[in-house]
């Protein structure tokens, strides 16, 4: 009862999880919130979180829902959630989780569990490198793997935006279509992986450092 009473309150504090399993094929992510920050530094809350992440390995539910009704100690977990959220005195809910595989899937922390990421590629034993596209990914947040992935909808509305400050600011109408094309590329330097700087090395993009192996999929969560 005491949990349904808080289901109207905001829990945008938390911590996001990641694993990775020992074959290092699959990886996996979930976020846990609270209320507070206080909270989510909690042991117990932590602990759950932990086990949580540990169901989703052994059991691979297909949706949130499925790992909501997987059993724990308590109950299931969403009966498990309830009672540490009575517990402790704050809304708590699980917002998302996922599974990713690949030929490598390498998984990153950040910021105390802030930010997680999860990253596959298509060469098996490319630990390392894994490692390092996920750091980028942390840090860098792309939106999309490559430009190709872009919509063409967001893509015109971009270029729609450059043009209209291009003529504002006097460009003659010939040149502003050369320009856009060229504020486009940094668009995509922006918004897609490996067409990001590295930013371990700002001479190399992501495309560099990747050399024949490819992104698979990526998923970073933030709180």
């Amino acid at each position: 009862m005491k949990a349904a009473k808080r289901t109207d309150r905001e829990a945008n504090e938390g911590v996001v999880k990641v694993a990775v399993n020992a074959a290092g094929n699959e990886g996996y992510i979930l976020e846990l919130n609270s209320e507070t920050d206080f909270v989510s530094r909690n042991e117990k809350f932590q602990n759950f979180a932990g086990e949580a992440l540990a169901l989703i390995e052994q059991n691979k539910p297909t949706d949130l829902a499925a790992l909501l009704a997987l059993p724990m100690a308590q109950g299931s977990v969403q009966e498990s959630l309830d009672n540490l959220s009575g517990t402790i005195g704050e809304k708590m809910a699980i917002k998302r989780m996922a599974i990713v595989k690949g030929a490598t899937v390498a998984a990153y922390s950040h910021l105390g569990g802030r930010i997680g990421v999860l990253v596959a590629l298509d060469q098996a034993d490319k630990m390392e490198l894994a490692q390092e596209v996920a750091m980028q990914i942390a840090a860098a947040n792309p939106k999309y793997i490559k430009p190709e992935e872009v919509a063409a909808e967001e893509l015109n509305k971009e270029k729609e935006i450059y043009r209209e400050q291009l003529l504002k600011e006097g460009k003659p109408a010939a040149m502003v279509d050369k320009i856009v094309e060229g504020k486009v590329g940094k668009y995509y330097s922006e918004v897609c992986l490996i067409e990001q700087e590295f930013i371990k090395d700002d001479k190399k993009k992501v495309k560099d450092i990747l050399g024949g192996v490819q992104v698979l999929e990526f998923l970073r969560y933030n709180l």
